[in-house]
């Protein structure tokens, strides 16, 4: 295994489209989607490759950058939690909204490290906040559950079937329109990094 991380490409899109596909949910985005997803100063997509596999994309990672009211209706955050309610609507935030990786390389590290190489980035331009919002599948753990929590996010709200509006098969509840509920984490992002959230 000898991954390298690098910005998405618009030949990597078909790549991108199946990693989506097998592990999201089919159709979640179309090749239009996904190539507006690549342009503009404010979108953040990048895919990590393994070198023994002839460089095959195993991963990819998508953010992006808006104002706090404008992402929280993104993200299907219908009201603004209290923990927000000090930071006004116009606030610049990043938002992780996407990421899939190949079943076998899973439990490296991979997502944890795109959460920390991105906050850097998300600091020069102006982000305060970093939002998420994770599936809860009925009766399970939610699965971006450690991720956040080791990277320094806090949930701060419950979302009830954040999805359900949206077509796009769930492997999960496995319906057409997902009726998995959803946790809204946030991370605070200071010159130092600290989260100040509580749980």
């Amino acid at each position: 295994m000898n991954l390298k991380e690098r910005k998405a490409e618009k030949r990597d899109l078909p790549d991108i489209k199946r990693l989506t596909d097998e592990f999201i949910s089919q159709d979640f985005y179309s090749m239009d989607d996904l190539e507006g997803m690549l342009h503009g100063d404010n979108n953040l997509m990048f895919v990590v490759t393994d070198a023994d596999r002839d460089d095959a994309i195993i991963s990819y990672y998508y953010a992006f950058l808006s104002t706090l009211d404008e992402a929280l209706r993104i993200i299907h955050v219908k009201e603004k939690p209290a923990q927000l309610l000090k930071y006004k609507d116009d606030e610049t935030v990043a938002v992780y909204k996407a990421s899939s990786t190949e079943k076998e390389y899973r439990k490296h590290g991979i997502c944890s490290s795109f959460v920390r190489n991105l906050e850097p980035d998300l600091r020069k331009r102006g982000a305060k906040l970093i939002l998420a919002t994770a599936l809860h599948p009925m009766g399970r753990e939610v699965p971006m559950k450690h991720i956040f929590l080791d990277n320094g996010f806090a949930p701060i709200a419950e979302l009830y079937r954040p999805w359900s509006g949206i077509r796009g098969y769930c492997p999960y509840c496995k319906q057409d329109y997902c009726i998995c509920d959803g946790v809204f984490f946030v991370k605070e992002l200071k010159e130092t990094g600290d989260n100040d959230f509580d749980e």
